[in-house]
């Protein structure tokens, strides 16, 4: 028996309808349902958080696709992290209940989560937005990537201050999204050759799981001439790869967790040992993740071995370590189960 039941929706944003997939639980204790917001990566959408909603009995998840996603692919713009938390803030206020929500975000769904959270933690903010959130659990994103170089020279540091680099996009996408970026001008003549495409890709060399293939069969677009390509509009990722390094909100947001003392600045960062290709070091270095815990004292950090990129959420020690930080989030009763 499935531990949840899921069906997909639309509610109705900026520009349109963002299509939000929603895990309800079959079973849970009295009370208010417990919930966590689940929010993908930069090419990807929310059903990559299958295995993870899986493992969280008696959660309801809620799993928007971003605009220029998947599902929300129709919808444009803007793009960038404040136009994504706006969305994501309308998907939780439809189908969550009153009370604390748990933010999730994987890669580029981290820095969106920290820009939601920290809708509500500025000293001045609105006590209703400002009691929603417990703080983010980010998953291999949400704090800042280091600055790919000139010259092609690893980079281990992050900026001081995001807001001063002049970055080119074009050079951010490629040292960052690397192959993911190039899948999407690529087309395939059937779903079938798209699976073949991601067989053999390095990250995926233990084969694809059924949550890999579900989401990457989803992820698809079928074209006028019967082909496919991936849904993900080449314009909303420009303008977020962008956006994650130079973004206003993104950078006030972090700014004002890191320095909050209420819920939202209780921030976990879990992060893989490999990068999206499956190499060493992983996308943040270790060294990198050594000054993030000096700088921010109450940041948790947990490092997740022989995981990838994309994995750390498919694998099932990526799993059960990102479910453990979830549930830690959501807060453990005596009893072991979860508070409502």
């Amino acid at each position: 028996m499935s531990s949840h039941d899921y069906n997909r929706y639309r509610v109705s944003v900026f520009g349109g309808e963002l299509s939000v997939g929603v895990w309800e639980p079959v079973a849970y204790g009295p009370g208010r349902v417990p919930t966590v917001c689940v929010i993908h990566g930069i090419t990807s959408n929310h059903l990559f958080f299958a295995g993870l909603a899986s493992a969280l009995p008696g959660v309801r998840i809620i799993g928007p696709d971003l605009r220029g996603r998947a599902d929300s692919r129709l919808l444009g713009g803007p793009f960038g992290m404040k136009a994504h938390a706006e969305d994501v803030l309308v998907a939780i206020d439809t189908f969550a209940d009153p009370g604390p929500v748990t933010l999730a975000g994987h890669s580029m769904g981290g820095f969106v989560a920290m820009t939601v959270a920290g809708m509500g933690a500025g000293v001045g903010s609105d006590t209703e937005v400002a009691d929603r959130f417990h703080g983010p659990v980010l998953i291999d994103g949400g704090l800042p990537l280091p600055v790919p170089p000139a010259g092609g020279d690893e980079a281990t540091e992050a900026p001081d201050d995001l807001n001063d680099h002049d970055l080119e996009t074009d050079d951010l996408i490629a040292a960052v999204l690397g192959p993911a970026a190039e899948r999407l001008s690529m087309s395939f003549a059937s779903v079938e050759e798209y699976l073949a495409f991601f067989a053999a890709h390095p990250a995926f060399v233990d084969g694809l799981d059924t949550v890999a293939t579900e989401s990457f069969v989803y992820d698809l677009a079928a074209k006028d001439d019967h082909s496919f390509q991936p849904s993900t509009s080449i314009e909303a990722m420009q303008a977020d790869a962008a956006d994650m390094y130079s973004g206003g909100a993104y950078q006030n947001a972090l700014d004002q967790i890191m320095s909050s003392q209420r819920r939202q600045s209780e921030v976990t960062f879990l992060f893989a040992e490999r990068d999206l290709v499956a190499s060493e070091p992983g996308l943040y270095p270790p060294e990198l993740v050594a000054s993030y815990r000096q700088r921010w004292e109450d940041l948790t950090v947990i490092e997740v071995p022989g995981t990838n990129h994309y994995d750390i959420l498919l694998t099932e020690t990526g799993i059960d370590a990102c479910a453990e930080a979830v549930t830690a989030r959501l807060g453990a009763t005596d009893e072991g189960g979860l508070e409502s």
